[in-house]
């Protein structure tokens, strides 16, 4: 369990990150490659990574610095999960639909979705 304090300073140095680093990312920048890690998220958001981060981020805390973002996303990924656990599969099925969604603001662009998964049956 993530006591109050811990969640409080990580809300804090978030909204610090997310006001502050991603607005100052985008400046002169043409554009930007974004590359999402989903071990990153807390365990309770993405059970299903390789490397599991207790008092990693919620969902919520990586939408608010994808969308503080200030720069154009020409390129992304989403890595470091395993597809077969429904939740996390969930989850990076959001956050492409998020990065897609953010790149298609742009006026050039264009989605390839490759996945690069191999599973034993």
């Amino acid at each position: 369990m993530i006591s109050p304090e811990v969640r409080a300073g990580g809300k804090y140095l978030l909204r610090y990150a997310s006001t502050s680093f991603s607005q100052k990312l985008g400046e002169g920048v043409k554009g930007v490659y974004l590359s999402v890690d989903v071990d990153c998220l807390d365990p309770t958001f993405a059970p299903g990574v390789s490397h599991i981060e207790p008092g990693g981020l919620s969902f919520h805390d990586v939408l608010n610095i994808l969308h503080n973002l200030q720069a154009d996303v020409v390129a992304a990924d989403v890595v470091e999960f395993n597809p077969m656990d429904e939740m996390t599969a969930m989850v990076a099925a959001k956050l492409v639909r998020e990065l897609t969604a953010k790149m298609s603001k742009m006026k050039d662009w264009c989605v390839c979705v490759v996945p690069s998964l191999e599973l034993n049956h």
